[in-house]
């Protein structure tokens, strides 16, 4: 995060400003108060760009899921939260519930998200990659 040729880096050198909206997992999780605030940050007829999406490490040997982070000595998973949400779906089984933590909305609700797509994606050649799509 936060390179010289990442996404938001080139997108502020260029406009000159970004309103990072957060959120694990890809998802702007800022909510409608969020968006208010951002929104107030716009000049008279300007514009907003709304930029959000998946994400997926490929280590050097193409494995998916993994990534060599720069001062880490092994691979780590990426995305972390993804795999995470993924991977206690489909311990818990086709019929999961999970009990909400306000203290972690955001996992929440990926896990939400997977819960009626884990089977489907265990069956897929690469889950990890299906993963990205979800």
């Amino acid at each position: 995060n936060n390179h010289e040729f990442d996404l938001p880096t080139l997108m502020r050198n260029y406009w000159g400003n970004v309103f990072p909206m957060g959120g694990i997992g890809g998802s702007p999780f800022v909510g409608e108060t969020g968006f208010k605030a951002f929104s107030s940050h716009v000049a008279e007829n300007g514009n907003i760009i709304v930029v959000f999406g998946p994400h997926v490490g490929i280590s050097e040997d193409g494995k998916v899921g993994e990534y060599l982070r720069a001062g880490q000595s092994g691979n780590s998973s990426a995305c972390g939260a993804v795999i995470g949400a993924y991977k206690a779906c489909v311990a818990a089984g086709e019929d999961a519930k999970f009990d909400s933590d306000v203290y972690d909305m955001q996992m929440d609700e990926i896990k939400q998200e997977f819960a009626k797509h884990a089977k489907d994606i265990s069956s897929t050649e690469n889950p990890m990659a299906t993963c990205a799509y979800q």
